[in-house]
């Protein structure tokens, strides 16, 4: 049996997370990789060339920070381009992204930060003074311009997050090793403490390649992102899908019933993942006579909702 520290006939030997971004990064470097539609602020692009740009500068920004491979970075966001861009840097480093539920209280805070060891910490204004209070052991909070697109009710309470970017050519190189550490997240505890999920760069790698081939993503597929990326399906079944298919990732900062049509045809998505309350809620809004979804993804097989859409 092989082991995944077993690197013989591995699927990705020397390959991982980073390698994904490369290749796309040359491969599809002018193709828009991720978009993001604030609701209240002005729609902002990467391609892939420019996205894989701007991990390296916050990689480069975070070692300088003294993150270095191996360490636990907990990261505390709402949807927002800085998630995807610090779980992806970490990935580039080799430091383990450790993404929590942003609806968490702050005794689960302290949990979370203390059980995955985390040595710094990345959030968003109106969190940081509760992770700050929660988790004193981080070394320091980097905190993000607005609350996931929306201006903060007051100003940051720790560094910026956009001080964090720096050149991109100072972002560490390291061997590719697809049984490195990569990602945590946390069980729901439904029967007790959460449980911390380790992902290796390996277990991504498999997700993305996967969960493309099962949604039959191209590289044409445009993929609406409305749920939390702290969570597997937008992080893994979603976002990690569409980079393996070389498509395009739109991001909101969450789900919208009235604005969910007006975007999906702004952007003219092909590819989302619903659950029932999203579906549910789409029931009571008029569906486009032309919009340009072919697939999407329900909790739930056979769903009588399908011949509504």
């Amino acid at each position: 049996m092989l082991s995944i520290g077993d690197l013989t006939n591995h699927p990705f030997d020397q390959f991982d997370i980073p390698s994904l971004v490369a290749e796309r990064a040359h491969t599809r470097a002018d193709h828009p990789f991720l978009v993001w539609e604030p609701f209240d602020a002005p729609r902002q692009v990467w391609t892939y060339a420019e996205f894989a740009h701007v991990v390296d500068q916050v990689a480069a920004g975070l070692a300088a920070r003294g993150i270095k491979s191996g360490d636990s970075l907990l990261v505390h966001l709402d949807n927002c381009p800085e998630i995807i861009f610090a779980w992806f840097a970490s990935a580039k480093l080799g430091a383990v992204c450790v993404t929590t539920n942003a609806r968490s209280a702050p005794d689960e805070m302290s949990y979370f930060a203390s059980h995955s060891g985390a040595v710094a910490g990345i959030t968003q204004p109106k969190f940081a003074d509760m992770v700050a209070a929660a988790c004193p052991d981080l070394k320091w909070i980097a905190v993000t311009e607005t609350d996931n697109g929306d201006a903060p009710a007051h100003g940051p309470a720790g560094d910026s997050f956009n001080a964090l970017k720096a050149d991109p050519t100072d972002a560490p190189r390291r061997v590719a090793d697809p049984a490195a550490p990569l990602s945590v997240q946390f069980t729901s505890g439904t029967t007790s403490r959460p449980k911390a999920v380790l992902w290796n760069h390996a277990n991504g790698l498999w997700g993305a390649r996967m969960c493309a081939l099962h949604e039959d993503l191209r590289d044409t597929d445009v993929h609406l992102i409305h749920l939390p990326l702290f969570h597997t399906n937008a992080l893994n079944y979603s976002l990690l899908a569409t980079l393996w298919a070389g498509g395009t990732a739109v991001v909101l900062p969450r789900f919208s019933t009235s604005r969910f049509w007006e975007i999906s045809l702004r952007n003219k998505c092909t590819w989302t993942s619903l659950v029932p309350f999203c579906s549910r809620a789409l029931l009571d809004v008029e569906v486009p006579s032309e919009h340009h979804y072919r697939l999407w993804g329900n909790a739930y097989c056979a769903p009588p909702d399908d011949a509504h859409f």
